[in-house]
């Protein structure tokens, strides 16, 4: 991890420290050690309001204006994850309970259904086995099984 990134992951954590709700899920660097992009996603159990992004941006362009000392010029995004933004952390699962999920296993099977419960080690997800007898099955999947999963958006 690049220095400049390790400082954006403190300057991150300290902005939302006095917020339980929310929480930071990637951190992204593009470009070359010094200049680029630089995404923050942040995420919250209930979402995350447009104006703490706002907030967390400002102060973290504050720091890096008043701490770094860079000769190239930096962008800066803070914002939440898009819908195409795979699950990373334990708690993006939780807060998805309820929701259709696209599971990528590592073995590239594809998993779809609904998150029914998340565990420490495991997520169950109900999937549904033959559309036209509406058979469902559960089936449990250990996140170390899990290559990617994608929160799926129903527009009916």
């Amino acid at each position: 991890m690049s220095e400049i990134v390790k400082h954006i992951e403190s300057w991150t954590l300290e902005s939302i420290a006095d917020q339980s709700d929310l929480f930071l899920v990637d951190i992204i660097k593009k470009g070359n050690s010094d200049t680029g992009k630089i995404i923050v996603l942040l995420d919250g159990d209930q979402g995350v309001p447009i104006d703490k992004c706002v907030e967390v941006s400002r102060n973290i362009s504050r720091r890096i204006d008043e701490e770094l000392d860079l000769q190239d010029p930096l962008t800066l995004e803070v914002s939440s994850p898009g819908l195409d933004h795979p699950l990373k952390l334990h708690r993006q699962y939780q807060k998805n309970v309820g929701k259709q999920l696209r599971v990528t296993m590592d073995d590239k099977s594809l998993v779809e259904g609904e998150l029914l419960s998340v565990s420490e080690d495991t997520v169950v997800i109900k999937e549904l086995k033959d559309k036209k007898k509406k058979i469902f099955e559960e089936r449990e999947i250990k996140f170390s099984d899990i290559n990617k999963t994608i929160v799926l958006v129903s527009f009916k």
